[in-house]
Protein backbone atom coordinates (compact mmCIF):
# COMPACT_ATOMS: atom_id res chain seq x y z
CA UNK A 1 0.00 0.00 0.00
CA UNK A 2 2.50 2.51 -0.83
CA UNK A 3 4.30 2.53 2.48
CA UNK A 4 8.09 3.06 1.69
CA UNK A 5 10.17 5.65 1.88
CA UNK A 6 9.99 8.41 4.71
CA UNK A 7 8.52 11.72 5.57
CA UNK A 8 8.15 15.38 3.11
CA UNK A 9 10.46 17.63 4.58
CA UNK A 10 8.69 19.46 8.03
CA UNK A 11 6.63 22.31 6.76
CA UNK A 12 6.42 25.77 7.92
CA UNK A 13 3.73 27.57 9.40
CA UNK A 14 1.71 30.36 7.74
CA UNK A 15 -0.37 33.27 9.28
CA UNK A 16 -4.02 33.25 7.73
CA UNK A 17 -7.47 35.39 8.37
CA UNK A 18 -10.09 34.96 10.49
CA UNK A 19 -13.76 36.33 9.87
CA UNK A 20 -15.18 38.84 12.07
CA UNK A 21 -11.97 40.18 14.26
CA UNK A 22 -12.24 36.68 15.93
CA UNK A 23 -8.53 36.10 15.68
CA UNK A 24 -7.91 39.55 18.23
CA UNK A 25 -10.71 38.08 20.12
CA UNK A 26 -8.79 34.75 20.39
CA UNK A 27 -5.97 36.99 21.29
CA UNK A 28 -8.27 39.04 23.88
CA UNK A 29 -9.41 36.05 25.48
CA UNK A 30 -6.39 34.81 26.17
CA UNK A 31 -5.37 37.97 27.73
CA UNK A 32 -8.27 37.50 29.89
CA UNK A 33 -7.10 33.98 30.91
CA UNK A 34 -3.52 35.43 31.98
CA UNK A 35 -5.03 38.40 33.88
CA UNK A 36 -6.94 36.30 35.60
CA UNK A 37 -4.75 33.85 36.88
CA UNK A 38 -2.55 36.80 37.52
CA UNK A 39 -5.45 37.98 39.95
CA UNK A 40 -5.99 34.13 41.69
CA UNK A 41 -2.15 34.29 42.56
CA UNK A 42 -2.18 37.85 44.22
CA UNK A 43 -5.60 36.68 46.11
CA UNK A 44 -3.29 33.59 47.50
CA UNK A 45 -0.56 35.68 48.20
CA UNK A 46 -2.13 38.49 49.77
CA UNK A 47 -4.50 35.73 52.15
CA UNK A 48 -1.29 33.77 52.93
CA UNK A 49 0.56 37.31 54.14
CA UNK A 50 -2.50 38.17 56.27
CA UNK A 51 -2.95 34.80 57.65
CA UNK A 52 0.90 34.64 58.60
CA UNK A 53 0.71 38.54 59.60
CA UNK A 54 3.51 39.18 57.91
CA UNK A 55 4.65 42.81 57.19
CA UNK A 56 5.13 44.76 53.94
CA UNK A 57 8.59 43.03 53.24
CA UNK A 58 7.22 39.20 53.99
CA UNK A 59 4.71 40.46 51.80
CA UNK A 60 6.94 41.59 48.84
CA UNK A 61 9.16 38.53 49.29
CA UNK A 62 6.67 36.19 48.66
CA UNK A 63 5.35 37.83 45.88
CA UNK A 64 8.88 37.86 44.26
CA UNK A 65 9.30 34.07 45.29
CA UNK A 66 6.16 33.30 43.97
CA UNK A 67 6.97 35.51 40.33
CA UNK A 68 10.71 33.36 40.21
CA UNK A 69 8.51 30.35 40.43
CA UNK A 70 6.43 31.20 37.53
CA UNK A 71 9.42 31.90 35.76
CA UNK A 72 10.69 28.63 36.51
CA UNK A 73 7.56 26.88 36.08
CA UNK A 74 7.42 28.52 32.52
CA UNK A 75 10.45 27.08 31.23
CA UNK A 76 9.97 23.54 32.73
CA UNK A 77 6.35 23.19 30.94
CA UNK A 78 8.09 24.59 27.77
CA UNK A 79 10.85 21.96 27.70
CA UNK A 80 8.30 19.37 29.64
CA UNK A 81 6.19 20.46 26.14
CA UNK A 82 9.28 19.82 23.45
CA UNK A 83 10.12 16.30 25.26
CA UNK A 84 6.34 15.07 24.84
CA UNK A 85 6.03 16.24 21.43
CA UNK A 86 9.71 13.94 20.65
CA UNK A 87 7.88 10.94 22.31
CA UNK A 88 4.44 11.60 20.20
CA UNK A 89 4.39 9.42 17.39
CA UNK A 90 1.06 8.88 16.52
CA UNK A 91 0.25 5.77 17.88
CA UNK A 92 -2.59 4.71 20.45
CA UNK A 93 -0.08 4.18 23.03
CA UNK A 94 2.11 7.03 22.79
CA UNK A 95 -0.99 9.63 22.63
CA UNK A 96 -2.26 8.37 25.75
CA UNK A 97 1.62 8.56 27.37
CA UNK A 98 1.45 12.34 26.10
CA UNK A 99 -1.89 13.22 27.32
CA UNK A 100 -1.28 11.57 31.31
CA UNK A 101 2.14 13.07 31.27
CA UNK A 102 1.02 16.60 30.07
CA UNK A 103 -2.32 16.81 32.67
CA UNK A 104 0.31 15.20 35.83
CA UNK A 105 3.23 17.65 35.05
CA UNK A 106 1.34 20.79 34.21
CA UNK A 107 -0.31 20.03 37.87
CA UNK A 108 2.43 18.58 39.62
CA UNK A 109 5.44 21.04 38.15
CA UNK A 110 3.77 23.98 39.70
CA UNK A 111 2.42 22.39 42.77
CA UNK A 112 5.71 21.55 43.85
CA UNK A 113 7.41 24.53 43.26
CA UNK A 114 5.13 26.83 44.69
CA UNK A 115 5.49 25.09 47.57
CA UNK A 116 9.08 25.59 47.58
CA UNK A 117 8.93 28.84 46.59
CA UNK A 118 6.28 30.13 49.59
CA UNK A 119 7.81 28.04 52.22
CA UNK A 120 11.45 29.42 51.39
CA UNK A 121 9.82 33.15 51.64
CA UNK A 122 6.89 32.27 54.75
CA UNK A 123 10.22 30.96 56.84
CA UNK A 124 7.70 28.05 57.35
CA UNK A 125 5.41 25.30 55.24
CA UNK A 126 1.91 27.09 54.35
CA UNK A 127 -0.89 23.63 54.35
CA UNK A 128 -2.65 23.61 50.47
CA UNK A 129 -0.63 26.74 49.73
CA UNK A 130 0.50 24.89 46.43
CA UNK A 131 -2.72 23.16 45.94
CA UNK A 132 -4.54 26.58 45.87
CA UNK A 133 -2.68 28.42 43.62
CA UNK A 134 -2.84 25.63 41.10
CA UNK A 135 -6.63 25.49 41.11
CA UNK A 136 -7.12 29.23 40.53
CA UNK A 137 -4.72 29.37 37.98
CA UNK A 138 -5.96 26.73 36.38
CA UNK A 139 -9.26 28.57 36.29
CA UNK A 140 -8.29 31.68 35.63
CA UNK A 141 -6.03 30.57 32.32
CA UNK A 142 -8.40 27.95 31.04
CA UNK A 143 -11.97 29.46 32.27
CA UNK A 144 -12.13 32.73 29.39
CA UNK A 145 -11.09 29.77 26.92
CA UNK A 146 -13.54 27.34 27.68
CA UNK A 147 -16.63 30.47 27.40
CA UNK A 148 -15.01 31.12 23.99
CA UNK A 149 -14.22 27.89 22.95
CA UNK A 150 -17.40 25.44 23.72
CA UNK A 151 -19.71 26.95 21.14
CA UNK A 152 -23.18 26.33 21.50
CA UNK A 153 -23.98 28.37 19.06
CA UNK A 154 -22.27 29.28 15.26
CA UNK A 155 -18.45 27.90 14.69
CA UNK A 156 -15.99 30.42 13.72
CA UNK A 157 -15.31 30.97 9.87
CA UNK A 158 -12.06 31.03 9.10
CA UNK A 159 -10.77 32.43 5.99
CA UNK A 160 -7.75 31.66 4.12
CA UNK A 161 -5.73 32.62 0.99
CA UNK A 162 -3.42 29.91 -0.41
CA UNK A 163 -1.54 30.95 -2.80
CA UNK A 164 -0.66 27.37 -5.53
CA UNK A 165 2.53 27.82 -7.80
CA UNK A 166 0.54 25.36 -10.65
CA UNK A 167 -2.95 26.52 -9.99
CA UNK A 168 -3.84 27.37 -13.65
CA UNK A 169 -5.00 31.18 -13.46
CA UNK A 170 -8.33 30.80 -14.74
CA UNK A 171 -8.84 28.68 -11.34
CA UNK A 172 -7.86 32.04 -9.51
CA UNK A 173 -10.74 32.55 -6.58
CA UNK A 174 -11.96 29.47 -6.61
CA UNK A 175 -13.48 28.88 -3.32
CA UNK A 176 -13.48 25.58 -1.11
CA UNK A 177 -15.03 24.95 1.88
CA UNK A 178 -13.86 22.04 4.46
CA UNK A 179 -15.37 20.84 7.19
CA UNK A 180 -14.53 18.12 9.38
CA UNK A 181 -14.40 15.98 12.49
CA UNK A 182 -18.18 17.24 13.19
CA UNK A 183 -18.39 14.03 15.60
CA UNK A 184 -22.11 14.09 16.37
CA UNK A 185 -22.74 11.23 19.20
CA UNK A 186 -22.47 11.08 23.32
CA UNK A 187 -20.40 14.54 23.26
CA UNK A 188 -22.33 16.61 20.74
CA UNK A 189 -25.93 16.05 19.68
CA UNK A 190 -27.22 16.90 16.40
CA UNK A 191 -29.24 19.97 17.39
CA UNK A 192 -25.92 21.26 18.87
CA UNK A 193 -23.55 20.50 15.20
CA UNK A 194 -26.57 22.25 13.45
CA UNK A 195 -25.87 25.65 15.27
CA UNK A 196 -22.20 24.80 15.10
CA UNK A 197 -22.82 24.47 10.97
CA UNK A 198 -24.84 27.42 10.53
CA UNK A 199 -22.98 29.39 9.21
CA UNK A 200 -22.78 26.91 5.87
CA UNK A 201 -25.91 27.71 4.96
CA UNK A 202 -24.71 31.62 3.72
CA UNK A 203 -21.48 30.55 2.39
CA UNK A 204 -20.69 30.76 -1.10
CA UNK A 205 -17.99 28.58 -2.95
CA UNK A 206 -17.45 26.17 -5.71
CA UNK A 207 -17.24 22.83 -3.72
CA UNK A 208 -17.75 21.48 0.02
CA UNK A 209 -15.01 19.11 1.24
CA UNK A 210 -15.66 16.84 3.91
CA UNK A 211 -12.59 14.77 6.01
CA UNK A 212 -14.66 12.29 7.31
CA UNK A 213 -15.41 11.48 11.38
CA UNK A 214 -19.10 13.25 10.77
CA UNK A 215 -20.43 10.71 13.51
CA UNK A 216 -18.86 8.86 16.90
CA UNK A 217 -19.58 5.71 17.78
CA UNK A 218 -23.30 5.47 16.11
CA UNK A 219 -24.68 4.43 12.74
CA UNK A 220 -27.65 6.89 13.45
CA UNK A 221 -24.98 9.85 13.57
CA UNK A 222 -23.37 8.96 10.98
CA UNK A 223 -26.63 9.05 8.55
CA UNK A 224 -28.25 12.32 10.57
CA UNK A 225 -24.69 14.14 9.99
CA UNK A 226 -24.64 13.27 6.21
CA UNK A 227 -28.43 14.59 5.60
CA UNK A 228 -27.53 17.37 7.08
CA UNK A 229 -24.73 18.80 5.55
CA UNK A 230 -26.62 17.55 1.98
CA UNK A 231 -29.36 19.91 3.59
CA UNK A 232 -27.09 23.21 4.31
CA UNK A 233 -25.18 22.81 1.11
CA UNK A 234 -27.95 21.57 -1.23
CA UNK A 235 -26.27 23.35 -4.58
CA UNK A 236 -22.60 23.04 -4.41
CA UNK A 237 -20.75 19.94 -4.85
CA UNK A 238 -19.58 17.79 -2.46
CA UNK A 239 -16.17 15.19 -1.97
CA UNK A 240 -15.74 13.20 1.27
CA UNK A 241 -13.02 10.98 2.26
CA UNK A 242 -13.36 8.40 5.29
CA UNK A 243 -12.16 9.31 9.02
CA UNK A 244 -11.39 6.57 11.50
CA UNK A 245 -14.51 6.77 13.47
CA UNK A 246 -16.04 6.12 10.39
CA UNK A 247 -14.01 3.11 9.65
CA UNK A 248 -15.02 2.03 13.20
CA UNK A 249 -18.42 2.33 13.01
CA UNK A 250 -19.05 0.83 9.42
CA UNK A 251 -17.38 1.42 6.57
CA UNK A 252 -19.50 0.04 4.21
CA UNK A 253 -21.99 2.17 5.64
CA UNK A 254 -20.25 5.35 5.93
CA UNK A 255 -19.75 5.19 2.05
CA UNK A 256 -23.45 4.21 1.28
CA UNK A 257 -24.67 6.93 3.32
CA UNK A 258 -22.37 9.39 2.33
CA UNK A 259 -22.84 8.69 -1.38
CA UNK A 260 -26.86 8.51 -1.24
CA UNK A 261 -26.86 12.19 0.44
CA UNK A 262 -24.48 12.67 -2.97
CA UNK A 263 -21.02 13.59 -2.03
CA UNK A 264 -18.53 11.86 -4.05
CA UNK A 265 -16.90 9.77 -1.47
CA UNK A 266 -13.08 8.80 -2.25
CA UNK A 267 -11.79 5.85 -1.33
CA UNK A 268 -8.67 5.70 -2.34
CA UNK A 269 -9.57 7.17 -5.93
CA UNK A 270 -9.65 10.12 -7.48
CA UNK A 271 -12.15 12.90 -9.89
CA UNK A 272 -11.43 14.82 -12.87
CA UNK A 273 -13.82 18.08 -12.15
CA UNK A 274 -14.02 20.66 -14.98
CA UNK A 275 -14.52 24.22 -13.62
CA UNK A 276 -14.12 27.07 -15.29
CA UNK A 277 -13.41 24.99 -18.75
CA UNK A 278 -10.41 23.72 -16.86
CA UNK A 279 -9.89 20.56 -15.32
CA UNK A 280 -8.31 19.54 -12.70
CA UNK A 281 -8.19 16.30 -10.24
CA UNK A 282 -9.41 16.10 -6.83
CA UNK A 283 -8.04 12.92 -4.96
CA UNK A 284 -9.16 10.96 -2.02
CA UNK A 285 -7.90 8.53 0.32
CA UNK A 286 -8.92 6.91 3.80
CA UNK A 287 -7.69 7.49 6.80
CA UNK A 288 -3.76 6.81 6.92
CA UNK A 289 -3.51 6.63 10.90
CA UNK A 290 -5.66 3.80 10.21
CA UNK A 291 -3.40 2.85 7.43
CA UNK A 292 -6.13 2.93 5.39
CA UNK A 293 -4.93 4.96 2.69
CA UNK A 294 -3.13 3.98 -0.52
CA UNK A 295 -1.55 7.11 -2.45
CA UNK A 296 -0.16 5.42 -5.38
CA UNK A 297 -3.69 3.90 -6.25
CA UNK A 298 -5.40 6.52 -5.66
CA UNK A 299 -3.44 8.67 -7.88
CA UNK A 300 -3.17 5.81 -10.51
CA UNK A 301 -5.15 8.07 -13.72
CA UNK A 302 -4.56 11.54 -12.27
CA UNK A 303 -1.17 12.35 -15.02
CA UNK A 304 2.07 13.60 -13.65
CA UNK A 305 1.09 17.55 -14.86
CA UNK A 306 -2.11 18.26 -13.50
CA UNK A 307 -2.78 20.12 -10.71
CA UNK A 308 -4.26 18.16 -7.92
CA UNK A 309 -6.33 18.78 -4.55
CA UNK A 310 -5.90 16.00 -2.19
CA UNK A 311 -8.53 15.03 0.41
CA UNK A 312 -7.19 13.17 3.61
CA UNK A 313 -8.94 12.94 7.20
CA UNK A 314 -5.69 13.32 9.13
CA UNK A 315 -2.77 15.56 8.11
CA UNK A 316 -0.11 12.58 8.75
CA UNK A 317 -0.78 11.73 5.03
CA UNK A 318 2.49 13.82 4.05
CA UNK A 319 4.54 11.18 5.49
CA UNK A 320 3.84 9.26 2.26
CA UNK A 321 6.30 9.60 -0.14
CA UNK A 322 3.58 10.53 -3.36
CA UNK A 323 1.88 12.95 -0.78
CA UNK A 324 4.54 15.84 -2.92
CA UNK A 325 2.13 14.91 -6.06
CA UNK A 326 -0.77 16.89 -4.18
CA UNK A 327 -0.52 20.94 -4.93
CA UNK A 328 -2.76 21.26 -2.41
CA UNK A 329 -3.62 19.02 1.09
CA UNK A 330 -6.72 19.44 2.89
CA UNK A 331 -6.74 17.52 6.49
CA UNK A 332 -8.82 17.48 9.77
CA UNK A 333 -8.48 15.10 12.60
CA UNK A 334 -6.26 16.86 15.03
CA UNK A 335 -8.98 19.31 16.46
CA UNK A 336 -6.68 21.61 16.88
CA UNK A 337 -5.58 20.15 19.95
CA UNK A 338 -8.73 20.66 21.58
CA UNK A 339 -7.48 22.21 24.86
CA UNK A 340 -4.84 24.86 24.22
CA UNK A 341 -3.34 26.59 26.77
CA UNK A 342 -1.47 30.04 26.71
CA UNK A 343 1.92 30.16 26.11
CA UNK A 344 2.28 26.32 26.03
CA UNK A 345 -0.28 25.80 23.33
CA UNK A 346 -2.09 22.21 22.17
CA UNK A 347 -1.70 19.74 25.26
CA UNK A 348 -1.74 16.79 22.81
CA UNK A 349 -2.35 16.26 19.14
CA UNK A 350 -3.59 12.81 17.36
CA UNK A 351 -0.55 12.93 14.95
CA UNK A 352 2.27 11.20 14.01
CA UNK A 353 4.11 14.98 14.42
CA UNK A 354 2.74 16.14 17.35
CA UNK A 355 0.91 19.48 17.37
CA UNK A 356 3.68 20.89 14.74
CA UNK A 357 0.02 20.34 11.83
CA UNK A 358 -1.97 21.03 15.20
CA UNK A 359 -4.25 23.39 12.52
CA UNK A 360 -4.00 26.14 9.90
CA UNK A 361 -2.06 26.68 7.10
CA UNK A 362 1.11 24.92 6.16
CA UNK A 363 4.11 24.70 3.31
CA UNK A 364 5.23 21.43 3.45
CA UNK A 365 7.86 20.92 0.44
CA UNK A 366 6.61 21.50 -2.57
CA UNK A 367 3.14 21.20 -1.25
CA UNK A 368 0.38 23.35 0.63
CA UNK A 369 -1.88 21.98 3.77
CA UNK A 370 -4.70 23.46 5.39
CA UNK A 371 -5.76 21.01 8.71
CA UNK A 372 -8.69 22.73 10.31
CA UNK A 373 -9.43 22.73 13.80
CA UNK A 374 -13.14 20.77 13.31
CA UNK A 375 -16.19 20.93 15.05
CA UNK A 376 -16.73 18.27 17.46
CA UNK A 377 -15.02 16.56 20.65
CA UNK A 378 -14.05 13.45 21.47
CA UNK A 379 -12.68 12.51 24.83
CA UNK A 380 -13.78 15.55 26.85
CA UNK A 381 -16.97 17.71 25.79
CA UNK A 382 -15.06 20.78 25.60
CA UNK A 383 -12.42 23.20 23.91
CA UNK A 384 -10.11 25.78 25.21
CA UNK A 385 -9.15 28.51 23.09
CA UNK A 386 -9.43 26.22 20.44
CA UNK A 387 -12.96 27.08 18.59
CA UNK A 388 -14.78 24.88 16.51
CA UNK A 389 -14.50 25.99 12.92
CA UNK A 390 -15.72 26.02 9.18
CA UNK A 391 -12.44 27.04 6.68
CA UNK A 392 -12.97 28.89 3.62
CA UNK A 393 -10.50 28.63 1.47
CA UNK A 394 -9.72 30.38 -1.64
CA UNK A 395 -7.28 29.45 -4.45
CA UNK A 396 -5.15 32.16 -5.79
CA UNK A 397 -2.44 31.65 -8.27
CA UNK A 398 1.41 33.27 -8.21
CA UNK A 399 1.05 36.79 -8.08
CA UNK A 400 2.78 36.92 -11.31
CA UNK A 401 0.24 35.27 -12.65
CA UNK A 402 -3.06 36.69 -11.01
CA UNK A 403 -5.22 38.33 -13.78
CA UNK A 404 -5.36 42.17 -13.21
CA UNK A 405 -8.23 43.76 -12.43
Amino acid sequence: MGRSGSSTTPGKHIAWKSDGGDRALLVGVTWQGLLLAAAGQFLVIGGIALALRQPRRGWLRLAWSVLAADALIFVLLVFLEALFDSLNHGSHYWRAVVVTGHLLLAVAVPWVLWEVAIRAAAGRRVPFSGGILVALTAIGLTAPGVRFSWARGPAQVTRAEVRLRRLPRVLDGVRIILVSDIHVGPRLSLGQARGRLAPLRKLKADLLACTGDLGTGSRAGLRATARMLRKMAPRMPRFAVLGNHELWIDEALAVRELRGNRFDTLVNESRKVRLRGVDFWIVGVSDPQSDADDLPVALAKVPGSAFVVLLSHSPDIVRRPMASRADLILAGHTHGGQVVLPLVGPLACSSFYGPRYASGLFHVGRSMMFVTRGLGEVIVPLRVFCPPEIAVLTLRAPRSQTPSK
